[in-house]
Formats: structure tokens, C-alpha cells, sequence
């Protein structure tokens, strides 16, 4: 492991159709706000098929680099976004997320803390208290997610282990990537002040709907098709029947009297989800 006391940082922010949401978290990496930062990049790879989002960072944001992402899916948008990168320390921050104070700062403290480790995960905090169970944010309190939505990896580290596959259009790349660093023992740590702030999002909106198309079971069967030997962790029917059965009961019982049974339509399409999801894998084990 090479002396990193001359960091280089490149910041990959995937984006898609969302210009406003873009500005805010450029805004949020200002060199005024990321004070005693090392050296740092700003990438955006872009899956829009609108021009707004390049229009709004060419004219607002002339330091930052534009370019058009692979139009496959995230992973594919992700890694178009690798190839620019001149830094040899990757961070990987959604477009929806806010950097909080010091966000690369502790980034940079925690790598020259731990020479050696090649993967930090930072913080993710919502932006406020749920009001609707028909609402997602990838909250990470205390790590072990390893979500691209808050991500720092040496760039070597990356490409060794085989950047995004991108097979996975929708869902399951960064944990099937996850999975990965998993499997070769590579060590990670958690970095609770590179916090990011993230607002919950529709699960109605964006093609997301847990009724739709059952995308997360198609990436599932792809995952377990690639690693045969995570069936045990992920591939258990009992693992989603038991899912089921807590959305029934103690989900439920949250979203009917905590959230006034706001977004139970949604809550009731996680519970069909989970017992397909268990069915289809018992009778992938029973043939």
C-alpha cells in the first residue's frame, strides 16, 4: 500500500432526470463548504435523455465534468463514470444525497488513519422522520451496507475486482459488488462523519413500484445464478417467507398505527413480493 499523504479524490455522482435534485448536491461539494479537503474532482455520468441536467452543470458548475452515461442502468452509468476518473481514490454519491461538513475531509483522515484499507463507507442519514411506508431511503447508521449511494474505494481496488456488473439493470449491483468484496476478505470500515444526507423517495414513482414487473426477483435469480455459493445467505426460501411474515405482523402493525396506514397498498405489495420471492426459490430447490 502506497503512502497516501497526497490524496486525490474523484467524486462519481450518477444521475437521471433529476437536475434540481443534481444542483443541491453540487452545491453541497462546494470547495467553501468541503473545507481542508484534499484535492478532489467531481464527475457526473448522465442517463437522462433530457439535456437539462449537462445544460444546468455547464452553466452553473464549470469546474465539474459532464458525460453521457451508458443508458443500461446504474451499473453501466456508474462505471462510465470510473473511466474518467483521474483521482486514485473513487467516492461514489448519489445525485440525491446532500454532503454534510467535512464529508471528504473524514474520507481523507480515516484513509491516512488505516493505510491498508481500500474501502470506506460513510454515513446515511433521511432527511427527516418517515411519514408514508410508500417511501424508501437507504439509511446506514452504523455500516456493513456498503450502498454506492455513500461509497469511498481505491481505484485499483475497483477495476481488480471487476467494477458494476452491469447485467443488473435495476436492482442487486451493489450488493452482488458487495458480495464480491465479501468473498476475497477485503476489509472494510465505517466512517460515521463522511455523512450524507438522503430524502425519502416515492416507491410509486421512477418504475420502483413493488408492484411492478417483479424486478428484484429477476436480479435476485441473476445473483444467485453468479454465486452459486451464496444460496445459503441470500437464496433461502424460508429467509423471505420469514420477510413475509414480518411485513404482516410487525410491519404492519407500524404502518397501521404509526403512519395511520399510509402507503399500505405498497406494504401489502413487499408481503406478495416476499412469498413469490420464497415460492419461486422452493421450487428452484425442489427440481
Amino acid at each position: 500500500m502506497k503512502d497516501d499523504s497526497n490524496l486525490f479524490f474523484s467524486v462519481v455522482i450518477p444521475t437521471y432526470e433529476r437536475p434540481n435534485d443534481l444542483r443541491v448536491c453540487l452545491q453541497s461539494l462546494r470547495k467553501d463548504i468541503q473545507l481542508g479537503t484534499p484535492p478532489y474532482e467531481i464527475i457526473v455520468t448522465d442517463d437522462s435523455k433530457s439535456d437539462k441536467s449537462r445544460r444546468m452543470v455547464e452553466a452553473e458548475f464549470p469546474d465539474v465534468s459532464w458525460g453521457k452515461g451508458k443508458q443500461n442502468g446504474p451499473a453501466g452509468n456508474r462505471n462510465a463514470g470510473v473511466y474518467r476518473v483521474k483521482g486514485e481514490w473513487i467516492v461514489f454519491l448519489d445525485d440525491d444525497c446532500i454532503a454534510q461538513e467535512g464529508y471528504l475531509k473524514a474520507y481523507a483522515k480515516a484513509i491516512r488513519a488505516n493505510l491498508g484499507t481500500q474501502v470506506f463507507e460513510g454515513r446515511i442519514i433521511a432527511d427527516r422522520p418517515r411519514i408514508t411506508w410508500a417511501e424508501g431511503c437507504p439509511e446506514n447508521s452504523s455500516g456493513g451496507m456498503l450502498w454506492t449511494s455513500n461509497l469511498c474505494i481505491e481505484k485499483s481496488l475497483f477495476f481488480e475486482i471487476g467494477k458494476f456488473d452491469e447485467r443488473f439493470k435495476v436492482a442487486y449491483e451493489d450488493v452482488e459488488f458487495a458480495y464480491r468484496l465479501k468473498k476475497q476478505n477485503i476489509k472494510t470500515l465505517f466512517v460515521s462523519d463522511a455523512a450524507v444526507c438522503h430524502p425519502w423517495r416515492s416507491l410509486r414513482s421512477g418504475g420502483k413500484n413493488w408492484k411492478s414487473k417483479g424486478y428484484q426477483i429477476e436480479s435476485l435469480l441473476l445473483f444467485l445464478d453468479k454465486h452459486s455459493d451464496a444460496h445459503k445467505e441470500y437464496g433461502s426460501p424460508s429467509l423471505y417467507f420469514k420477510n413475509f411474515a414480518r411485513i404482516i405482523s410487525k410491519n404492519l402493525i407500524y404502518c397501521l398505527l404509526k403512519l395511520k396506514g399510509r402507503g399500505l397498498d405498497i406494504l401489502i405489495s413487499q408481503a406478495y413480493i416476499s412469498l413469490q420471492t420464497s415460492i419461486i426459490l422452493l421450487r428452484k430447490k425442489t427440481k
